[in-house]
């Protein structure tokens, strides 16, 4: 996919750092930035692709060549691009204003190859302007793709991201973004940088390795600077992270609902179904990254129906899945506790706010949960502070229904990451005892932990 940089836009979110007491853990390692929070908080990100390509031939990166009389979508709303936005419980949305073939979707002073030299609206229009609008409007952070080499982009509001791709962009040196980054640390101190390659030095995430949706397993949030500038001999590290890398870079995931990343008739029976959005959402959001899902509108200029419906069937799976963590009101014991503040009830309490810590000197730590009666349940899902860095390195659960013979939860032996969340999911077990086995490079802090039945 030839991704080129993106700017994103949108208002300010209050971000709850790890609470200070007198005997809270230490940070251990690199930690995410204040930027990172709110990157993480976000979960999910949208894309659209929406251009010159959206009405060529089975077109997904043009020449340059295609002229912008084809460009002329009949019913162009972008409130119904927010409105689908909103019932997939997404926050933040990102335009490709301008693509590698250099059609601006916005009537630029600069350039001769945009909308003010199409019949969509007597060339009066202006799709990035429509955007910003509606994103306000339905409060949805707006972001804005732009390619690398461009030397002016219009300001619609503060800048959340820069994606930096690799795709076409080798002849940029490190120089060259040192420039860039420069001016955008001065003028959006809070943009988040995406980068690859010659801006990796800036990368705040990184692309991770393929375009499928999925995270590896483990996949740390920490790496080396120098697999992201050499990312091509550096694919694996990209997908798993490096547990000793010196850069805290959490991976960011992108993959499109349909095959391509422009709309293409021929794919209508190709979209995703809300199977394969869960199975991507729980192998990248579920493993510790964020998920930048592409929605590409038709050319019309509206999202099409079967895509808006998959995308708002994930987030109804989200909602119900976890709206009830089972191991609420079980009896829950650890054998090296830090003390009341960090009590193993803040577990199951709902508030990232509030953490479980084992005492100093002990990174190994097991913590049991004694249910009133058995639940049924096919999914878990544990989430560390990550303000105090990767901890925990390794991690097993394991159900009982006496309390003495234990037995591994499938697929959760032996596991290594758990950073800003991670889920796995199973074949339905029923237990009335849990036990979570931990052990790292310093004492556990852990924010949540449950299991739940899926719908």
């Amino acid at each position: 996919m030839p991704l080129l940089p993106c700017l994103c836009l949108g208002s300010m979110l209050v971000m709850h750092p790890a609470p200070v007491v007198s005997n809270a853990p230490a940070p251990f390692g690199p930690v995410p930035s204040a930027k990172q929070l709110e990157w993480y908080k976000r979960e999910i990100v949208a894309f659209f692709h929406f251009g010159i390509n959206t009405f060529g031939d089975e077109v997904n990166e043009g020449d340059g060549k295609a002229s912008p009389a084809i460009f002329n979508p009949t019913g162009l709303d972008c409130g119904q691009w927010m409105k689908t936005l909103k019932r997939a419980g997404i926050p933040c949305g990102i335009l490709v204003a301008k693509h590698a073939d250099g059609f601006c979707n916005w009537p630029t002073a600069y350039s001769q190859y945009s909308v003010k030299n199409s019949p969509w609206k007597k060339g009066k229009g202006d799709v990035v302007r429509e955007f910003t609008n509606a994103c306000k409007v339905a409060g949805i952070k707006a972001g804005i793709y732009l390619g690398p080499h461009d030397r002016h982009e219009p300001t619609y509001g503060p800048i959340w991201e820069i994606w930096w791709d690799g795709a076409g962009a080798d002849f940029l040196t490190t120089d060259f973004y040192t420039r860039w980054a420069a001016i955008i640390h001065k003028a959006q101190p809070q943009c988040v940088f995406f980068g690859t390659k010659n801006s990796y030095p800036f990368a705040d995430c990184r692309w991770v390795g393929n375009e499928s949706g999925r995270s590896g397993d483990p996949c740390w949030s920490t790496i080396a600077p120098t697999s992201i500038r050499d990312e091509s001999a550096h694919i694996e590290e990209l997908n798993h992270g490096q547990l000793d890398g010196s850069a805290y870079v959490p991976a960011e995931v992108d993959v499109s609902i349909r095959p391509s990343w422009f709309y293409h008739a021929s794919e209508d029976h190709r979209v995703k179904s809300v199977k394969e959005l869960i199975d991507i959402y729980c192998e990248s959001v579920g493993r510790n990254s964020v998920l930048l899902l592409n929605f590409p509108p038709d050319r019309t200029g509206l999202v099409p129906a079967t895509d808006a419906k998959n995308a708002a069937g994930l987030h109804n799976w989200i909602r119900r899945t976890f709206a009830h963590n089972l191991l609420r009101g079980a009896k829950i014991t650890s054998q090296h506790p830090r003390g009341s503040e960090f009590s193993a009830s803040n577990l199951v309490d709902g508030r990232e706010e509030t953490y479980y810590a084992s005492a100093d000197g002990s990174n190994s730590d097991t913590i049991e949960f004694h249910l009133p009666k058995p639940k049924t349940f096919d999914c878990l899902m544990i989430q560390e502070v990550i303000q105090l860095g990767h901890r925990t390195t390794s991690w097993s659960v394991e159900y009982s229904n006496d309390g003495s013979t234990w037995i591994p939860v499938p697929n959760a032996t032996d596991k290594q990451t758990i950073g800003h969340k991670w889920i796995i999911r199973f074949s339905p077990l029923t237990a009335s005892h849990l036990r979570l086995k931990l052990s790292g490079r310093a004492p556990a802090a852990i924010h949540t932990f449950g299991i739940y039945k899926q719908p």
